[in-house]
Parts: C-alpha cells; structure tokens; sequence
C-alpha cells in the first residue's frame, strides 16, 4: 500500500501527465547518430509462456523437447532451452511490456528498424496464428517509438501439407497478399533505394527454389519489391531477386569471418541490393534440447569479440552494403542475441552504441531495463501504470531526465528492500550484500541496481541519487496539502476534464 506521503506526489505527477499526455504521446523522436549506415536487427517473434498457452506450458522456443520452464533453480533461473538467460527472464513475445523494452533498447542503441522473421498468414506450422499474433503485436508497436520495421520471410512451412514437402504457391501468394494488405502500405514499413520500394527478405529460399514460382508469388505485392534472398542463393529467385543478405556461418575451410570477406569483396559489389551482417557468436542449444545435433560450428562470444569484429568489417565495406543486419535480437536456442542476458549483461547494446554513435550509453539502457521491473512490479496497478506510460512516453521522445524523475518517484533505483523509498535499510541491504554475484532482482530484492550481475560501488550510487530524490519529494511534499484517496479522485477527474476541454 501506499503511504499518504507517496499517495499525494503520484497524484500530483498524474495530474501533470494527464495534461501534458497529448504532447508528449504524440511524437517520438529520432534518435541522434554519427554513423550514417541503415541499422536493422533481426527479431524472432516466436516466444510464448503460460500467459499465452494457458495453465503451466511455455512455447516450444524454452523448453524444445528436453527443458522444462517451470522447473526454477535454487539461483532463482526457469530451466530454458539456452546457454544464456534473458535478464529479464523467459517471456512471451506478445506481452506489452517486453514489446515497449525491446523497442526502447533498440532505440537507445542506435537501431533503425526491425526485421521480423516472418512465418506469415498461411502455413503448415501448427503455430502459425500465434506467430502472426505476435509479429502483429510488434508492428503495431514500432512507429510509437520511431523505428520501422520489414520482414523476412520463412518459407520452410509453405507446403501443401506437413506431410507432403512439395511446395504451395498458394500459400506464398496468400502470405504476399497478407504484407500487400497490412505491411506494405504502413508508413513505417522499411523502403530501400532511390524506387524506395519495400525491402523484403527470405530466410533461403528453401521451399520456393525456381524463379517462376518467385515471380508468380511477388506479383501479389502489386508493385515492385526490394527482394532479397539469404547469401549465395541468389539465383533460386531468379529476375524477381534484387540481391543477398549476409549470415552466420563457418565450415571446417573458412572461418567465419572469412565468408564475410568473402562476400564483402567477391559478392557484395555486383548485387543490386547487399545486406552486411553482425552478430555476437554463435552457441546453439540443439543438442542439449533434446532438438538434434548441433549445427556443426561454434563461434566464441569472446567477451564481446566477435561482435566487435563483425561491426569493423561491416564499417570497412560499407560502400558496398546498403544496410547492416543485426543477428539477432532474440534466438537463445542458437545464442546469437543482442538481447541482454545474465551472463552479457548491456554489453551488446554498448558495442551496438559505439557502433551507431547515439549520444547514449549504459545508463539509459539501465532505465529501460528499470521502466519493465517496475511495469511488472506494479501489474494491476492503474495510478503507477498511468505515471509509467509517461516514462516510456518521455523515453521515446528522449527526454531522458524527465522519464528518470518519473521512475524515481514510482520505484527509487535504490530501493533495495522494495518498500517504496531510499533510506537506510537499504544501505544497510547493500553494504550486506555488497561483492555478491549471480543475483537476479526480478524474482529476489537485491542491491544491485544496474542488474550487472554484482553488488558495488556503482550500485551505491544509485542508492545515493535515490535517497536524495526522497528526501527533496518529502520536503516537497511536507510543504503541499495531502489528499485523501476520495480527493485524489477528484484530482484525477478534474485534470481529465480540464483535458478534455482543451485546457
């Protein structure tokens, strides 16, 4: 519950979010860069957990057939299909408030745009309509925080049954007839080039392998496309195909890092259209799930290494890609993710920062991180809900100060006991758990308060800057009249009307 005191000052923040609602909700601001290169990150939209599929089952994409989420360690951890676990845990991918953290990262790291793979309106997946759901979820999400989106497409499930292989150019054509109708006339949909047509990718062709099916299948987009086919198959599209897009990959003869100079200096130059590629690592989960053996290659992480690498190059041939290809945001069963994990914490997103040249770092990462905990924290609760919409709301229109007021006042960073302010019981949390690691603050009360995976000397900064906010709040408030809760609903009504009327 809360106190009088902390009552009166949501209120009156309210009250100030009502009337400023109109102006702050209606724009999102782009986000300064540097760097001029076109950065896309390559989302899957395939999570889904009991809030979802009902009762205790989490999707396919947690558990494969060898993990079971419900199963919860002794360190607090869903027992998932991964060598890595989401800092904010297993999720599913049309909850809002992931969608609003997702995005909101992307855009405090430099991102453009997002590309979703895509599995479309028709297939013989059985998952097929939650797939669409979820990516429908994202679309309609992207343009309040000023990014785009595009698709690639799977085309794996576009057969005529899941028991009978041959492909269905049916179903290809109903899908292009899906992002005819709902994708591509959006004006936040990613157009490329001077024709500024629609940029669409696929994930291959694996099912669609002869370029008469692929202009039989396009044509329903009713006019021209900015087709693009994974690297080196190209000519399964045929005339339809407008170029490649560069992808994880490594054999017994080249590295990795060597098929991307490969494909910088031998392909890359004579496409229409060329897509770069970077990526974190790869570490698939396959075999340990019970899902097959492993892909047959392993790419180090190496504490951010690799990733760095793969920017570099992509940076030395940008004269000869068009955009850059972020992979991915989101795939724990291979261990490819930007997404930041307990183990690799924001580190990503920073290289991703340095990348773009935003004028931001860790720092706003970390209140994005904290506008989820606290969206969680308070479910149900509609005052802190309408003060956490203003939050994402300043975020998104990169008023990172007044977002950062906003969230003190709801959750101060260094409320470590999480009993609604900053004072000495929570030093007294810190400085006993201080030098700890391994704790996970969405499922235990800990210091720390950056979710970097240690207690320190970083975390007591936050508590500092905390208590100093309560304590001007409370001499603010000492100084104000306390409403009651029957007053506070005539505040709340008050303001709405005053709203309405165009005050």
């Amino acid at each position: 519950m809360l106190n009088s005191m902390n009552f009166s000052l949501r209120s009156i923040s309210l009250m100030c979010a009502l009337a400023s609602a109109g102006a702050v909700c209606a724009q999102s601001s782009a986000v300064p860069k540097t760097n001029s290169m076109k950065v896309y990150m390559h989302y899957m939209p395939w999570f889904e957990s009991p809030a979802t599929l009902g009762g205790k089952i989490w999707g396919y994409h947690w558990q494969m057939n060898a993990r079971d989420p419900n199963i919860v360690g002794a360190d607090g951890r869903r027992q998932i299909a991964s060598h890595y676990y989401p800092l904010i845990g297993p999720y599913a991918s049309r909850d809002a408030d992931v969608i609003e953290y997702h995005l909101l990262l992307m855009k405090y790291a430099g991102v453009d745009g997002v590309l979703i793979d895509w599995y479309g309106v028709e297939g013989t997946n059985g998952d097929v309509a939650s797939l669409l759901a979820n990516s429908n979820a994202l679309v309609d999400r992207v343009d309040e925080f000023g990014l785009k989106f595009a698709v690639v497409l799977e085309d794996r499930f576009s057969t005529v049954s899941s028991g009978n292989p041959q492909p269905d150019v049916a179903k290809g054509k109903a899908n292009l007839a899906y992002l005819k109708a709902n994708y591509f006339n959006r004006a936040d949909y990613i157009r490329q080039n001077a024709a500024a047509d629609p940029l669409l990718g696929v994930f291959g062709p694996i099912r669609f392998q002869s370029p008469d099916q692929w202009s039989e299948i396009l044509a329903e987009a009713g006019e021209d496309l900015d087709f693009l086919t994974l690297w080196y198959e190209k000519n399964d599209a045929g005339p339809s195909a407008d170029g490649e897009y560069a992808w994880i990959y490594q054999d017994a003869a080249r590295t990795h890092l060597e098929h991307q100079h490969d494909f910088y200096r031998l392909r890359a130059p004579a496409l229409g259209t060329a897509g770069g590629v970077a990526y974190p690592g790869f570490n698939d989960y396959y075999s340990e799930g019970g899902a097959g053996d492993q892909i047959g290659f392993d790419i180090p992480h190496d504490s951010g290494e690799t990733l760095r690498q793969t920017l570099t190059l992509a940076q030395q041939n940008s004269r000869v890609i068009d955009f850059l290809q972020l992979a991915t945001w989101n795939d724990f069963g291979e261990g490819t993710m930007f997404e930041p994990t307990v183990e690799t914490g924001f580190r990503y997103l920073v290289e991703v920062q340095k990348f773009t040249g935003v004028p931001y770092d860790q720092t706003e990462l970390e209140l994005v991180y904290r506008l989820y905990r606290s969206r969680k924290a308070h479910a149900g609760d509609a005052v802190s809900q309408a003060l956490l919409d203003q939050a994402a709301a300043r975020l998104a229109s990169l008023q990172v100060a007044a977002a950062r007021d906003i969230l003190e006042g709801v959750d101060p960073a260094g409320d470590f006991d999480e009993d609604g302010d900053a004072d000495g019981a929570d030093f007294l949390r810190w400085q006993r758990q201080l030098g700890a690691t391994g704790l996970y603050p969405l499922s235990t009360p800990a210091a720390d308060a950056n979710a970097d995976g240690i207690v320190d000397g970083l975390d007591l900064a936050y508590w500092q800057a905390s208590a100093l906010f309560s304590a001007a709040q409370s001499t603010e408030a000492h100084a104000s009249v306390v409403p009651e809760p029957r007053a506070w609903g005539l505040a709340v009504a008050a303001a709405a009307l005053l709203l309405g009327r165009g005050f």
